[in-house]
């Protein structure tokens, strides 16, 4: 569910230091005020720029997912504790994403020239600054939810901000610390709702899901990897070895259900079922349409059916609690 890449420019950035929070939506480049513009009005420019950086359907889609955790493990969860949850991976998936923005958009120029730091849309100030107010949300708003939430939060934001200077060793255990991480968000949900093993199977599934993404991914972002001098397996073996991989790591996913429904009591098994076939073969049809037609299109509709799979997987997550819990 969270996209994370390196650059070596990280140590070599200085204007940070020198911005003020209130500059978040006022720093402009000079063409924004032209008066002749054809261009949508500022400020309607400024709000795309950061639904974009965000990646705002994934971060309603992790505060969704979060909800579906704590209402299927324990439906008598106060209501504060669901916002409070859904407010801290909402924060935490855009923080991610704006963050690994602002330290990749070197190889972005190269991978992503659309995204709105590399295309101009935003300053690299506006989205420091962005990263930390929305780390620092999700940090306060962990705190009422005991202990154990909040260090969750906090390591994932220790990890989160210093995962460019991990990749410098590997690309490789990059991807599986973005799974790790990913997966947490129903550990945490589970938490919450005073049942935190009660969801081990769909965070198992959520961690090797993701891990098939990141694979895809790196596949596309190969140039830009190269020239950070980023390890990963389409780097290292070629691109249709992290295919293979990512096939196999789905095929032991659709292999699994089966299993979770013989070997784990659920609430609604047939329901989970069907939704889970329907996750990993929308994953699957994207994927192989990408690996036939490896253009920008294909690409873009690779993402588009990902994020369909992610959400018939949120609805999942509603039949996957044991009965009675």
């Amino acid at each position: 569910m969270l996209r994370v890449r390196n650059s070596r420019q990280i140590y070599t950035r200085p204007y940070q230091t020198t911005f003020h929070p209130y500059h978040l939506f006022s720093l402009l480049s000079p063409m924004d005020s032209h008066p002749s513009s054809p261009n949508p009005p500022l400020d309607l420019r400024l709000i795309r720029a950061f639904a974009h950086i965000f990646r705002l359907p994934l971060a309603i889609m992790a505060a969704l997912a979060s909800c579906a955790t704590i209402y299927a493990v324990n439906s008598t969860t106060p209501f504060w504790k669901c916002g409070l949850t859904a407010v801290i991976l909402f924060c935490m998936s855009a923080a991610a994403c704006t963050i690994n923005d602002y330290w990749d958009v070197d190889k972005d120029r190269i991978d992503h020239p659309d995204r709105p730091l590399p295309s101009g849309a935003l300053l690299p100030q506006q989205a420091w600054w962005a990263a930390v107010i929305l780390f620092g949300i999700s940090l306060a708003s962990a705190i009422p939810l005991g202990v154990y939430p909040a260090m969750i939060v906090f390591i994932s934001i220790v990890l989160l901000w210093n995962y460019s200077h991990l990749l410098l060793y590997s690309g490789i255990l990059g991807n599986f610390i973005v799974a790790t991480i990913g997966a947490t968000l129903i550990f945490l949900g589970s938490l919450v709702a005073n049942h935190p093993f009660a969801m081990l199977y769909p965070t198992g599934f959520l961690f090797f899901y993701a891990l098939a993404k990141e694979i895809v991914w790196d596949v596309h972002d190969a140039e830009g990897d190269r020239s950070q001098g980023i390890t990963t397996i389409a780097n290292l073996w070629g691109d249709r070895t992290a295919f293979l991989i990512a096939w196999i790591l789905l095929a032991g996913l659709l292999g699994s259900i089966p299993l979770a429904l013989y070997m784990l009591p659920m609430a609604h098994p047939w329901l989970f079922a069907g939704l889970a076939v329907a996750v990993t073969g929308t994953l699957g049809s994207a994927l192989a349409h990408y690996q036939q037609q490896r253009s920008a299109i294909a690409y873009q509709t690779f993402i588009s059916w990902e994020r369909l799979s992610m959400l018939l997987g949120v609805f999942a997550l509603l039949a996957t609690a044991p009965p009675g819990v």
